[in-house]
């Protein structure tokens, strides 16, 4: 189960930092994107801000002159002196004016006004009674700050009256956009908040460092108490008002917040997309690696076959000759005059038996004797030599069979799809083999052709399997006969459980080809004798032996490992790409 993770994981692996590694550049883009734009929105805002400070500084100025030139324009027109010394106001030119207003006498009395419950400061007249026109400082009254703009009446008669106009903070909030997102206020030169969108804050006075550094005649823009704040002031003919606006942070960075928001979420769909495209920059790698590598199996399969044309398959067909030519040298070795000297030997001592009366001469007898001896001596050393080139001849058919084998499998090699090759010798397997009780599982990885000799890799899978099922039963049958009886119904559940995975994988420079079984492994004190030639502990009735195996791998660069596991064996075959 681990192998399979370690092994899942590793094929992910690329993928997941190409994922990680696109994830990271576009979080990064974004977090660059978003300081860039909340640095965009904080520069908005303050250019806007300046622009709120410096609009209504101009409408103060303006109205200010508005105010005092109607103020003075009614003190000239609307106001007419009687013969009688009385006082008649045109209401006319009286509604003219922005605010409540008041004709007095130079004892401070009030003659006329727009209000009968106008209350006049009784000092109001000592502001300038030598000007035409005069501002008062602001006065509270109920905890409202008015000012008041007062002007001389022309007069025939030694009288002086005069004419009184209230400014309160209705007034002055005029100049206050109603549809102004910031929060302004409007100040004299005592901290006092004389006007303001926020009539709560009317009357108060407001000490901090924005409304000191503001009295003092500077102008800027400041980040403090969770808000910026733009101030100045605005220098109109009743002296200077000064003058804030201020906005939350959270409004300022209200839509950078919210596009903060949007784009993080846009992490989610590119992930998805980065997924896909990183599965298809794979599959397109490993397709247009599969693609090359068929490119140099081909070029490669025509140089093998140009070399063996020119030089290896003349130089075994040289060595077979050779072979042939020393085996009929062998042959005329059992004959010939050595022969003819044996047969006459042989035809002196028959001769010399039919003589008559050769019993009765001893020194005949004696030769003949000699030539028997001789004859008998010659007969077994030419016998054993006949054994002698019977099994030099058997040595020399042997590597000529051999010679032919690599001759026929070099002539062979093919580009071969491992794949489909283990697909279909699977199926051959289930429909010829006896599987009860097994199953085999093939999971295959998209690896390009390689070349092989089919028929002889594929009885290398073969021999392997008749090796896994072979264990397999073997376990099997150890593991019943080790079973209690009444625990044999669920012993034989798992029985039906035994598998035979085959896996195929590619990596950078070798196809791997893994079968693993559930068999109880191998013996480890035997592992030497299973790669000997003349060991064999199944008989392999379709596929190779572990040496034929080892030994046709090795001549194509190849390898094959053993290694036992926690439930069985597995065999792992690697070939060059």
């Amino acid at each position: 189960m681990l192998n399979k993770i370690n092994k899942g994981f590793k094929s992910v692996l690329p993928l997941l930092l190409i994922l990680s590694a696109l994830t990271f550049l576009y979080v990064c883009t974004i977090q660059y994107v978003n300081y860039k734009y909340r640095e965009q929105v904080v520069n908005s805002q303050k250019r806007e801000l300046e622009q709120a400070i410096s609009m209504i500084s101009d409408k103060l100025v303006s109205r200010y002159e508005m105010w005092q030139q109607s103020l003075k324009y009614f003190a000239e027109a609307g106001v007419m002196e009687a013969m009688d010394g009385k006082y008649k106001v045109n209401l006319d030119i009286a509604t003219l004016l922005p605010g409540s207003w008041a004709v007095m006498n130079d004892q401070g009395e009030i003659i006329d006004s727009s209000d009968e419950v106008m209350k006049i400061p009784s000092n109001i007249l000592n502001a300038a009674p030598n000007q035409t026109n005069s501002w008062s400082e602001f006065y509270m009254e109920d905890s409202v700050p008015y000012q008041y703009l007062i002007s001389k009446i022309p007069s025939k008669l030694r009288n002086e009256v005069y004419v009184v106009l209230q400014i309160g903070s209705a007034q002055l909030s005029e100049s206050i956009d109603r549809n102004s997102p910031y929060h302004v206020s409007l100040y004299n030169y005592e901290y006092k908040v004389i006007a303001s969108n926020s009539q709560d804050k009317v009357g108060q006075a407001v000490i901090n460092e924005i409304t000191k550094k503001m009295l003092d005649g500077d102008t800027g823009i400041e980040m403090s108490d969770g808000r910026m704040t733009a101030y100045g002031f605005s220098d109109t003919n009743a002296g200077a008002l000064y003058v804030t606006a201020w906005l939350d942070e959270s409004e300022v960075f209200k839509e950078a917040d919210r596009f903060r928001m949007w784009s993080l979420l846009s992490i989610i769909p590119a992930i998805f997309i980065f997924i896909a495209l990183a599965v298809w920059y794979r599959k397109m790698i490993i397709a247009r690696e599969t693609h090359q590598q068929r490119s140099r199996d081909v070029l490669h399969q025509e140089s093998l076959l140009k070399r063996q044309g020119d030089l290896h398959l003349p130089f075994l067909q040289e060595i077979g000759q050779g072979i042939d030519h020393i085996g009929k040298r062998l042959e005329t070795l059992s004959g010939g005059e050595e022969m003819k000297l044996l047969g006459f030997y042989q035809e002196i001592a028959i001769e010399w038996e039919k003589e008559e009366g050769l019993l009765l001469n001893p020194e005949r007898a004696e030769k003949k004797a000699f030539f028997d001896d001789l004859n008998h001596m010659f007969t077994q050393s030419r016998l054993k030599h006949e054994e002698e080139i019977g099994v030099i001849r058997n040595q020399l058919r042997m590597m000529g069979a051999e010679v032919t084998a690599h001759f026929q499998t070099g002539m062979n090699n093919e580009l071969v799809d491992i794949n489909l090759l283990i697909k279909e010798t699977v199926a051959w397997t289930r429909k010829h083999m006896d599987l009860s009780g097994v199953e085999v599982y093939f999971v295959a990885e998209n690896i390009p052709a390689v070349l092989l000799h089919p028929i002889t890799f594929r009885k290398i899978i073969v021999g392997l399997l008749e090796n896994a099922l072979e264990a397999s039963r073997r376990h099997q049958s150890s593991h019943v006969s080790s079973t209690p009886s009444r625990k044999q119904s669920r012993s034989f559940g798992d029985l039906s459980k035994t598998k035979i995975q085959i896996h195929t994988r590619l990596e950078p420079q070798e196809i791997v080809v893994e079968m693993e079984d559930e068999g109880g492994g191998l013996d480890d004190k035997k592992r030497y004798q299973y790669f000997q030639e003349n060991y064999s502990q199944n008989l392999q009735e379709h596929g190779l032996s572990l040496f034929r195996m080892d030994q046709y791998l090795k001549s194509v660069n190849g390898k094959l490992k053993l290694r036992n596991t926690d439930v069985g064996l597995k065999a792992t075959i690697r070939v060059p790409r």
